[in-house]
């Protein structure tokens, strides 16, 4: 407890810039052992310039209607925390939830055509509408969008794997930074740990979730860009 007032307290003291980590389990840090998580690792990497607040919700979706229960994170208090937290710098990293199969809605189409986008016009608007929120926050804050990690298998939670590792990363993402302006276009957490290519097949515990060196490498792609970043 010491350590964490203390750290607090050198924070407000160098006036630290603020990055809010919005984000569903895996900016919540499941899995993880000992790093407690990219955000966790990525203050380290940061150090005493930056203040790195967690948002994360396990579960969550970018997609406002959430499919069954409550699982939008548009309705969670983390939501309003993120908000009020009123961050230089704000990252987003949701869509793993997005694209399980009762919340992307796929379809078996005519003659077996793929039907993996459908859901995808929901999600890129409510993710446009999320990031011009962030924007009109009194401190004005930059906004960096993040591709998901991706999945491998043997792709659980009844995920769609081709949302994950293909239509979200490779088209939807790129459009929405371009069309919000966000910047880079994309922190690219999907080819960080193994990309299409699903070249690391060790770094989930579960084919979703990264095990700890799956979270040093996301943080040390954000720690890239970030760092770049100056008060």
């Amino acid at each position: 407890m010491l350590r964490g007032v203390t750290l607090a307290l050198l924070l407000a003291a160098a006036g630290a810039l603020k990055l809010g980590c919005i984000g569903d389990s895996i900016t919540a840090g499941v899995c993880s052992q000992t790093t407690g998580g990219y955000p966790a690792v990525l203050q380290k990497l940061l150090g005493t310039s930056w203040e790195v607040k967690n948002f994360g919700n396990s579960g969550k979706t970018m997609l406002k209607y959430g499919g069954p229960g409550d699982s939008s994170y548009w309705n969670q208090t983390t939501w309003r925390d993120a908000q009020a937290y009123n961050a230089d710098i704000y990252t987003i990293l949701l869509g793993t939830n997005d694209a399980k199969t009762f919340n992307w809605f796929p379809c078996t189409g005519p003659n077996g055509t793929d039907c993996s986008w459908v859901g995808g016009d929901n999600y890129t608007a409510d993710y446009v509408e999320m990031i011009n929120i962030l924007k009109a926050l009194p401190s004005r804050p930059r906004i960096f969008i993040m591709s998901p990690p991706p999945l491998y298998p043997p792709f659980p939670f009844s995920m769609n794997k081709t949302v994950i590792n293909y239509v979200i990363p490779s088209v939807i993402l790129p459009a929405i930074a371009k069309q919000s302006a966000a910047e880079p276009l994309v922190i690219d957490l999907f080819d960080a740990l193994g990309g299409a290519g699903l070249t690391q097949p060790g770094i989930t515990c579960d084919g979703c979730h990264p095990v700890d060196k799956g979270y040093e490498e996301m943080a040390q792609a954000m720690f890239k860009v970030l760092s770049k970043i100056q008060a």
